[in-house]
């Protein structure tokens, strides 16, 4: 996306009010002056989000997240900064330009918009055609009520090859681009096109912010496709929808997944959405494939914390083993809940007392290490030492994927897995320990011998840079104090920087962080630009610890600025940096009189300043 203009956010957000932007998130609650929430950044307990109508920002007193109405989106849904301005603009009605998108952003665009129109006509047919009867006898026989068919938008595509192909030449929509997306199979000869879907149960795979980007399509019992394909059909991969990135409900079911503390993961679209039914909303499942590694980079960017839900038939195949490699390579904890008489999800959830019997399981759910020590143990313990060495080196040889400098709760987890390990095998600890180093060690040689790209990935599309966690430099002692009340002026009052600019450069002062703030206010005023905090922010995107920071240190100038007195605050915090120089440079001179010997003119010129300093108008 190319660079925000300052005018354009400060237009986006003066359209989007802080508390109501808020308030559709969670409840929000008077209090005072200001209005306060449970904050859904943390395990809150007791309303600690305060949030400020007049100055359109929030901040936790607890967890400290803070910022303005684009920082909780951002925060809130897990995105960047340019989807958070999308979101927020197409909230407020505020149609972005075009050409202020990259060719990619409006071919995209162009994608979504079409896929959209796609899921209102799969789900008008499904709800009012006679074709989908018995589309919708099969759904009521799964036991989906209407209000969940319609939360998920089910749909039906009728068995005619050209159902969709004609709605769309009715309505004018592209037949290139709905073959862009997969929906459209263009045939050999004539130039004609056909249906990609026939005669199936459409289930809607959307994206994080709810944006359908490719479905999923289930074929009727008794059709006469049946026989001929595959029950369960996806969509192709198109520049959407790439079904090893995706997570079918993860829209419905991130922010349940954070309250919750985790996410569940299930094998059916049918498991998720009678999960849902059943008031059970932290849960996800992928789509008809393995979980990848990328599946886990976006469940570990909402929860700490993931449940892979088996039956009981199936909680000892190979899944567990590769989610396991998984999970320890990006330092997530992962968990294994069974579910009795070898039913899945659905089948259980729709049983007398189903609902509670998942929870339970959910809630018992064992952590996978120990799920698989279990598992060994039953199968090979008894029998030989071959057998309970292959059990240590199976376990050693998972936990030896964890990263070189594991997190102190992975370190945890594996000391206790160690001891049961000993425990179990009757061996000392440091025994076992040894055996991990030297796995570990064959690990690292083997990395080393592989090569190496001779490039850099950066972050992944639509995620959040990751900063390394920020110091809170803005502690009691951590920054010079009249540095940080220079900025409180500043930011309070954005008048005041051009007094500024005549009597102080940014390189006197000694704080980095507070010197590039200066620095960048000094630029936005040089460009002719209003230097206050939204401009500011747009400025520092790269750092959002430094905005939000920044956001700090205007709040308490306000107490100086809104009195009417910014500008004689300024002149003595001015005077006193003038002094601090006056001093330094009296040190610097003092010390060069006492280093030893020196040229008489220079010990003159040396005396001269000194005298000049300490003695003004004397010569």
């Amino acid at each position: 996306m190319p660079p925000v203009s300052v005018e354009l956010k400060k237009q986006v957000k003066a359209a989007n009010d802080i508390v109501d932007v808020i308030a559709t998130y969670i409840p929000v609650l008077p209090a005072g002056k200001a209005l306060k929430a449970v904050c859904p950044f943390h395990n809150d307990t007791r309303p600690s989000l305060q949030i400020d109508r007049h100055y359109q920002n929030f901040r936790c007193w607890s967890c400290d997240a803070r910022g303005d109405v684009f920082d909780f989106v951002m925060k809130f849904e897990k995105i960047a900064f340019p989807e958070a301005l999308h979101l927020l603009a197409r909230r407020a009605g505020i149609a972005l330009d075009p050409a202020a998108q990259s060719p990619h952003d409006h071919a995209r665009a162009r994608m979504l918009d079409a896929m959209k129109w796609a899921e209102q006509e799969y789900t008008g047919c499904l709800l009012d055609d006679p074709t989908a009867e018995e589309a919708r006898e099969y759904l009521g026989q799964r036991r989906l009520s209407g209000a969940t068919v319609r939360k998920f938008g089910l749909g039906y595509a009728p068995l005619s090859g050209e159902w969709l192909t004609r709605r769309a030449d009715e309505q004018q929509v592209p037949f290139d681009l709905l073959t862009d997306i997969g929906l459209l199979i263009a045939r050999d000869e004539g130039g004609k096109f056909f249906d990609r879907f026939r005669d199936r149960v459409m289930f809607p795979i959307r994206d994080v912010r709810g944006q359908a980007v490719g479905f999923g399509g289930r074929v009727l019992p008794g059709s006469p496709l049946a026989a001929r394909g595959p029950k369960y059909y996806n969509s192709a991969d198109t520049p959407l929808f790439n079904k090893s990135d995706l997570l079918y409900g993860l829209d419905l079911a991130r922010h349940a997944g954070s309250a919750a503390g985790f996410l569940a993961v299930v094998e059916g679209y049918t498991d998720v959405m009678m999960a849902h039914q059943c008031g059970v909303a932290n849960v996800v499942a992928p789509m008809g494939t393995a979980l990848t590694a990328r599946h886990v980079a976006q469940l570990r960017r909402y929860v700490p914390k993931v449940v892979l839900v088996f039956d009981a038939d199936d909680g000892g195949n190979s899944g567990v083993d590769r989610a396991l490699e998984l999970f320890i390579g990006h330092d997530a904890e992962l968990a294994i809940a069974t579910l009795p008489d070898g039913l899945d999800p659905c089948d259980l959830l729709v049983t007398p007392g189903g609902p509670e019997a998942f929870k339970q399981a959910l809630a018992g759910a064992r952590d996978a290490l120990e799920f698989k020590l279990n598992q060994l143990w039953e199968r090979e313990a008894g029998t030989t030492v071959e057998g309970q060495r292959r059990i240590v080196d199976t376990i050693l040889g998972v936990m030896a994927l964890a990263q070189s400098i594991p997190s102190q709760a992975v370190q945890v987890r594996q000391e206790l897995i160690v001891s049961r390990l000993a425990h179990r095998i009757g061996l000392r600890q440091e025994t076992v320990w040894a055996r991990f180093a030297e796995l570990k060690a064959t690990r690292r040689r083997q990395e080393a011998e592989r090569p190496q790209p001779s490039f850099r990935r950066g972050p992944a599309p639509g995620t959040v840079p990751q900063t390394t966690a920020p110091a809170d430099f803005l502690a009691r002692g951590a920054v010079p104090m009249i540095e940080r009340q220079l900025l409180e002026l500043l930011l309070a009052d954005p008048d005041l920087v051009p007094v500024a600019v005549e009597r102080i450069k940014p390189e006197v002062l000694k704080h980095a962080e507070l010197r590039r703030m200066l620095s960048e206010l000094y630029a936005l005023h040089a460009a002719g630009m209003t230097p206050d905090l939204d401009a500011l922010r747009v400025r520092l995107i790269d750092r959002p610890d430094l905005a939000g920071a920044a956001m700090d240190l205007q709040n308490v100038g306000r107490h100086m600025t809104e009195r009417g007195e910014g500008a004689a605050w300024l002149d003595r915090v001015l005077k006193r940096f003038a002094e601090q120089t006056a001093e330094t440079e009296q040190k610097a001179v003092k010390a060069e009189l006492t280093s030893g010997p020196t040229d008489p003119d220079k010990t003159n010129e040396l005396l001269y300043r000194l005298m000049g300093r300490t003695a003004p108008g004397r010569n």
